[in-house]
């Protein structure tokens, strides 16, 4: 059901023609259709679910309540995707306040997906950025960042993305340096 909503909402053109308010618009104008786009986005339909999930990411507000009942369900799905659906999913996860519980579910996802070297740089990226945003809140995670840096997980990074990472990883671990 919800890839055929998604496939007759597309029509003929393409992904990047669709604006976040048109997104906006379709979603809200039926109660089912934000449900059943999420769905879609956690499932694994080859080509669809990671622009459901992108789809998504370009509407949400922080902490938007439409989506507040799928986080775990999210988080939870994202191991065993594609790279790009992963992206998109943590992308997702970044918007939200989370529970200790779900904090705890996507730490580990995040540090499995951080250490695998074979991922896109920007799956890994955003692995990344949320470990430093739950270490704000968990201090104790900060000494076990400098060891996910080492050069064996960030060698492979794009130059961009790894310039990015470290700046980021320094200001949060050390936060008093300049």
């Amino acid at each position: 059901m919800s890839l055929e909503l998604l496939k007759k909402f597309k029509g003929s053109r393409c992904w990047s023609d669709i604006n976040t308010e048109e997104v906006n618009v379709f979603l809200n104008s039926n109660q089912s259709n934000f449900k059943n786009i999420v769905a879609l986005a956690i499932n694994n339909e080859e080509n669809y679910s990671w622009r459901a999930a992108w789809l998504i990411s370009g509407i949400l507000n922080n902490d938007d309540k439409r989506l507040s009942s799928f986080i775990l369900k999210i988080i939870k799905s994202i191991p065993g995707k594609k790279s790009g659906h992963q992206r998109e999913l943590l992308k997702i996860i970044s918007k939200f306040k989370l529970s200790q519980k779900q904090e705890g579910y996507l730490l580990d996802i995040c540090i499995n997906l951080w250490k695998d070297i074979n991922l896109k740089s920007g799956t890994r990226y955003y692995a990344m950025l949320l470990i430093l945003k739950i270490s704000q809140r968990y201090p104790d995670i900060r000494n076990e960042i400098n060891y996910l840096l080492e050069d064996y997980y960030t060698n492979n990074l794009s130059p961009g993305i790894k310039c990015n990472v470290l700046k980021k990883a320094k200001k949060e671990t050390h936060p008093n340096d300049k």
